[in-house]
């Protein structure tokens, strides 16, 4: 028997628990507004990650409203986490999250497109979280790639873009995600200097390792 990957993602969310995080109903309202968010199982993962490595320094571009820099923060102890967003309006309402969920002392919000304060950021970063325009992402992983620590991660979101890339003749393609998504997962993949793969968690989740 063949199982879908909604069914399979369905299934694993019913097996989630994020209350002691008290952003269950922070999460369903945005998808019930039906605004940008990352799934459940991506921020189950991100929360495991921030408690094995608890880094010091994190780069999150694509801030939104704050969901994901939120379920880091919360389990971070001395970290601080640095968040891109090109929209100014996302970022007002991702500040007074901030202040809602008591992570506002942990997070620096960067505005502006992520071209250029990446040309200006020259610090190097423990973990680097990518959620931004997908069109974006080939620059962000050069920059991931330059300015991440050893022993660094780069997460990257929506690898497998609801299906597209798997199956590309199958979907409308006018802004060319599809075919820019396919490149970067083979790039990220066999990225030099890095232990990377692509996982199946939310919308494909690229997970790589700088080696030491």
């Amino acid at each position: 028997m063949m199982f879908t990957n909604e069914q399979i993602s369905a299934y694993l969310n019913s097996l989630l628990d994020l209350c002691p995080d008290e952003t269950d109903e922070f999460y369903f309202d945005l998808v019930e507004k039906k605004h940008p968010v990352i799934r459940r199982d991506v921020a189950k993962f991100l929360t495991q990650i921030i408690m094995l490595k608890q880094p010091v320094k994190i780069l999150e571009i694509g801030t939104n409203v704050g969901y994901s820099a939120i379920v880091m923060a919360k389990h971070l102890k001395n970290g601080r986490i640095y968040s891109i967003d090109y929209r100014a309006d996302n970022h007002e309402i991702a500040r007074k999250n901030f202040i809602k969920f008591g992570v506002d002392d942990r997070i620096e919000l960067l505005t502006g497109y992520g071209s250029e304060i990446l040309k200006d950021l020259k610090d190097k970063f423990d973990l680097i979280f990518i959620d931004a325009d997908k069109k974006g992402y080939d620059a962000y992983l050069d920059y991931a790639a330059e300015h991440l620590n050893q022993g660094g991660i780069i997460i990257a979101d929506n690898l497998y873009w609801k299906g597209a890339v798997i199956t590309p003749d199958q979907k409308e393609d006018e802004r060319n995600i599809t075919a820019s998504l396919i490149e970067f997962n083979k790039k990220f993949t066999t990225l030099k200097g890095f232990n990377s793969q692509v996982l199946s968690i939310g919308d494909g989740l690229g997970f790589a390792i700088k080696e030491k």
